[in-house]
């Protein structure tokens, strides 16, 4: 659920961004069903880590974003990902941020952070950022 703040930009509720941070660990964790449920239209995807990798700028919408990951999960296959922690919500500015971390086929882990930026209820951008390695407790 989003509300309008007093200078009419619609404000993200934690649940609702909590909700989304789920819904994308999900996209990435092969489930494709009705990306345009939690996918803006103009959807855009910022890998902040892998300049070799600058094609992703151009992974557009929800079709884009699901035919990227399908690719990416053929090409690794028996990756988990897993939120690590809860969500933070900035309801004033739209985002959500949390921590995640992915455990490869063979058991390694690698941890990451995602920056959603929400518009309308929907992910309309996201920064990511994976590290080489997971940090333990």
């Amino acid at each position: 659920m989003t509300t309008t703040s007093p200078t009419g930009h619609r404000m993200l509720t934690t649940t609702t961004g909590t909700a989304l941070f789920d819904r994308w660990t999900a996209l990435w964790n092969g489930d494709f069903s009705d990306p345009e449920a939690f996918l803006a239209p103009g959807f855009r995807i910022r890998f902040g880590n892998d300049p070799a990798n600058a094609a992703t700028d151009d992974v557009r919408g929800p079709a884009g974003m699901v035919a990227y990951v399908r690719s990416f999960r053929e090409d690794k296959p028996g990756l988990r990902y897993t939120v690590d922690g809860t969500p933070l919500v900035d309801a004033g500015l739209g985002r959500v941020a949390c921590c995640w971390y992915v455990t490869l086929a063979d058991g390694a882990q690698k941890s990451g952070i995602d920056l959603l930026e929400v518009v309308d209820g929907r992910i309309a951008t996201v920064w990511s950022v994976t590290g080489l390695r997971r940090f333990g407790d």
